[in-house]
Formats: structure tokens, C-alpha cells, sequence
């Protein structure tokens, strides 16, 4: 999400099932490394549609900076009343040298208890404030978090792509493999499949909107849907910026707590 485009893409056309399976981590790294730069922001409204059609909105800030290879994110709820100062702030790091994950930083604010809690790793697949998102969706998912294969091509919307499978190396993992659809000419995934321990399709994405915003590709529309509840988010981003004045302190835990983020 904090890239706007999530996760996966590709770099060039290969031929054989060698090379794709060979050259899948380049893919992934390519993608997780996509331009989006220094600083971004934007306001989205979420759209929370349940089995029955019944509809609930709420409407977020989101600001992203890098300080280093450090990748610093940061959400606040606007409206309604009930979740508004409800604030996430994360952290994404590089891999370690050797290639393996560096578990991401994160916390959430809760302005009705005044504080604010830690997210820990096994609380990362779940849903992000009720939405069909998870707070590992927020953030930049990291390359050595998974395996990759590329499982063949298709097109969407009429949009030549690969079908990238990402198999989460954690076991105990929510989500075990995520199978996205992504554009061979621009790094964009358009559509996304994402499967539970059992190997079942648990969730689909659908990213729609997708447009060169200064130089940028952007994607400003994305559908999240839980099978299994038949329930929807509607993720819809305006007002889009890159690198954008930014002030660094909006990425403290002390900023969450004294409600600097607005």
C-alpha cells in the first residue's frame, strides 16, 4: 500500500519455465524497489460494504517518507467520529544481508484509551480496523518474506501480464501465497489472488485507476473481498502527491499520541 501500486511487477519477457523460476526473486525485488518517491501523501475514502450491501465510509490521511532505506509510513482516520485520531504508524526495513526479512516496526493509537500499543508480528495479517485490508497491507511487504515463481501469463483488461506467485516462507502465516497479475510494461499489478493455510482463495484484489501521476505510476482504486464473509473494501485514493513537503515528525510515536497527525 505504501507504495500505492502493493508489492509484486515484472522486468522483462523470458521464455522456458527455467528462466521464470530463476529469474522470479529479480522480479520481486524490482518491484518491491519501484520509484514512488521520497515523500508521498493522500486522502482515500474507504468504503466498507457488507454481505447484505449495507455501507459504512470512512476517510484517511496517509504520509509516506524514506529516511535512509527506512521506509516511514504513517495513517490517520478522519471520520467518522468513532474511529476519528485512530492512527498507524509503521516502519519497513531492507532485508538483512543474507537475504532473510527484518520484521517491520509499527504501532497503533487508539485515542479513546490514549494509547498507544505495538503491533506485533502475528497481529500483522489481521484486519486493518475492519476493513478488508490487513495491517500488513499497509506497509511494504518485504521481498524475503516470501518465495516467488512465475506461474505463466494472461492479460487483464487487456493488460499483457505475469502471474507471480509470492508463498510466504512463515508457515503459520494467514495469508500463504499470494498470486498477483502484473503488467510487463510498467511494474503495476493489476489484480491479485490471495490464498489461507488450506490453499483456499480466501481474498481477491482488483486495482483499478491506474495512471503516471509526476512521473509515477499510481493506483488509486483498489476492491479487497473476503470470500468467505462476502464482505468488500473499497479503497479509493485523491489529492496525490510526491515528494511533497513532509514534516519528519509526523513519523513518531510521540506525533500519534499528541494527535499532530491530522
Amino acid at each position: 500500500m505504501r507504495k500505492i501500486t502493493l508489492l509484486c511487477a515484472a522486468i522483462m519477457l523470458l521464455a522456458g519455465t527455467a528462466i521464470y523460476a530463476q529469474n522470479a526473486d529479480e522480479i520481486a525485488k524490482a518491484a518491491y524497489n519501484l520509484p514512488d518517491g521520497n515523500t508521498s501523501s493522500y486522502t482515500a475514502t474507504l468504503t466498507l460494504i457488507d454481505k447484505a450491501g449495507k455501507s459504512r465510509v470512512r476517510e484517511i490521511a496517509q504520509y509516506n517518507m524514506k529516511d535512509g532505506e527506512v521506509k516511514k509510513g504513517v495513517t490517520v482516520f478522519r471520520s467518522p467520529k468513532d474511529v476519528a485520531g485512530v492512527s498507524y504508524l509503521s516502519f519497513d526495513y531492507p532485508d538483512n544481508p543474507d537475504g532473510t526479512a527484518k520484521d517491520s516496526d509499527s504501532w497503533l493509537y487508539l485515542p479513546a484509551m490514549k494509547k498507544v500499543r505495538r503491533v506485533s508480528g502475528s497481529s500483522k495479517d489481521d484486519d486493518f480496523q475492519g476493513t478488508d485490508f490487513t495491517y500488513d497491507d499497509m506497509g511494504d511487504r518485504s521481498v524475503g518474506k516470501d518465495t516467488f515463481a512465475i506461474l505463466g501469463e494472461d492479460t487483464v483488461d487487456g493488460i499483457a501480464c505475469w502471474k507471480l506467485e509470492c508463498t510466504a516462507k512463515d508457515k503459520s502465516a494467514k495469508i500463504s501465497r499470494r498470486v498477483l497479475w502484473v503488467g510487463k510494461d510498467n511494474y503495476v499489478t493489476y489484480k491479485g489472488e490471495y490464498y489461507d493455510k488450506q490453499n483456499k482463495l480466501f481474498k481477491t484484489m482488483e486495482c483499478q485507476d491506474i495512471v503516471q501521476i509526476d512521473g509515477f505510476w499510481t493506483t488509486q482504486k483498489m476492491v479487497m473481498t473476503t470470500l468467505t464473509t462476502n464482505h468488500k473494501t473499497i479503497y479509493e485514493m485523491k489529492d496525490i502527491q510526491y515528494n511533497n513537503d513532509i514534516n519528519p515528525a509526523f513519523f513518531t510515536v510521540s506525533a500519534l499520541e499528541r494527535g499532530q497527525v491530522k
